[in-house]
């Protein structure tokens, strides 16, 4: 969808700026969650406003555990706004504001003792959420590369100027033939969410067509995934963030040592096979030899950064494994600050506990999958 270009008179300008500022779903964002902008959706703020009402009616003390889980959903709530998926943050922050408002409920006055009830069923696992397609795997890596193309409006035809791009992916694929990749469309919020799903589908598919036809890449290599409007990484509100929104990303699935790959992509995400003790968050040495890639990495582009992702299985408390994720990830940063002489400041922690689970935490692979720590690493090398 290529931007229109039109002239605004004063009037209408002024007018189109008080219509976002009076719009029920926009508030002035206070920036406690650190998401940048003038403006927030009111939802993710109404769940931080629910749950600091809850801490001043003193229910972190009367139920901190459910106190507890409901600032975790908080926060989820604003780590995947952050990230861009905007309308999955909104619908995670009003879980969260009715987690907040429903706490510490009055208790029914003590009936007359009623039988033994008989024993409860094994708890149902809540559905598990699409793994994305940048989720690195073990022994292998998630090579990123954001495709700078536009589209004609209401077209999914490549234009010739934009062949080079899509040769980013094309010459890298022929040169290591065991990649595979997904391609992912996204659109701006202009339109129908069916058009733009449909829209965002075809243009992806337009992409691997073309790696198809020029650069022979067997059809079972490639896959086309279109996400519509639904993660936006920029505003919608102005011609310049629109068009960061109508992209095309290339996720390459690489099962080969990174330091084979001679230019950086846009995001190098990786899974370090690094396995804690119990309630534990020292680093092993039989596994430093994993977190040295990385370090290697990092010191040989000085101008890239990373953050270190902590994860947990859902077994025990949440707010243990929330802050135990932490601590993993913070000792990896911290290995490779003292080992590689990385500056504190390309390094950053963070602990997602069991909110982000990959497997069913019902057996034992499936926990086994979801403890683990990946390095997501963004390279500002042209």
């Amino acid at each position: 969808m290529h931007p229109t270009y039109r002239v605004l008179n004063l009037p209408v300008a002024l007018a189109l700026v008080g219509a976002l500022s009076g719009c029920a779903h926009y508030e002035v964002n206070n920036g406690h969650g650190n998401i940048p902008g003038y403006y927030i959706h009111s939802e993710m703020q109404d769940a931080d406003r629910a749950v600091e009402s809850a801490r001043q009616a003193g229910k972190d003390q009367a139920c901190p555990a459910d106190f507890k889980a409901a600032e975790a959903a908080k926060d989820k709530a604003y780590d995947v706004y952050r990230a861009c998926h905007t309308e999955e943050g909104i619908a995670l922050a009003k879980e969260a504001t009715a987690k907040a408002n429903a706490l510490c409920p009055p208790q029914p006055a003590k009936a007359a003792e009623a039988p033994p009830a008989p024993p409860a069923a094994a708890a149902v696992e809540t559905p598990l959420e699409p793994v994305p397609a940048s989720e690195p795997t073990p022994e292998r890596f998630k090579y990123c590369v954001s495709l700078n193309m536009e589209f004609d409006i209401g077209s999914a035809e490549v234009r010739p100027q934009y062949r080079d791009e899509i040769g980013k992916v094309g010459e890298f694929m022929k040169k290591y033939p065991t990649t595979t990749a997904v391609i992912e469309g996204y659109t701006d919020e202009v339109g129908s969410d069916e058009v733009n799903m449909q829209l965002s589908q075809q243009r992806a598919k337009s992409v691997v067509k073309y790696l198809e036809e020029n650069f022979g890449i067997e059809p079972s290599r490639l896959s086309a995934k279109g996400y519509g409007k639904s993660r936006p990484i920029a505003a919608n509100s102005n011609d310049t963030g629109r068009q960061k929104n109508r992209r095309i990303d290339a996720v390459i699935d690489c099962a080969f040592d990174v330091q084979e790959v001679t230019a950086p992509p846009d995001r190098l995400c990786i899974a370090l096979n690094v396995e804690f003790a119990t309630d534990s968050a020292e680093i092993r040495p039989r596994y430093f030899e994993r977190i040295d890639k990385v370090g290697e990495y990092l010191k040989k582009y000085p101008t890239t950064t990373a953050v270190i992702e902590g994860h947990t299985d859902g077994t025990g408390d949440l707010g243990h494994n929330m802050k135990l994720s932490r601590q993993r990830a913070e000792s990896v940063v911290h290995y490779l600050e003292t080992k590689f002489g990385i500056q504190g400041d390309r390094l950053s922690a963070k602990g997602y506990g069991p909110t982000r689970r990959i497997a069913y935490d019902s057996t034992a692979e499936g926990r086994q999958k979801n403890r683990r720590i990946n390095a997501i690493i963004d390279c500002v090398v042209r």
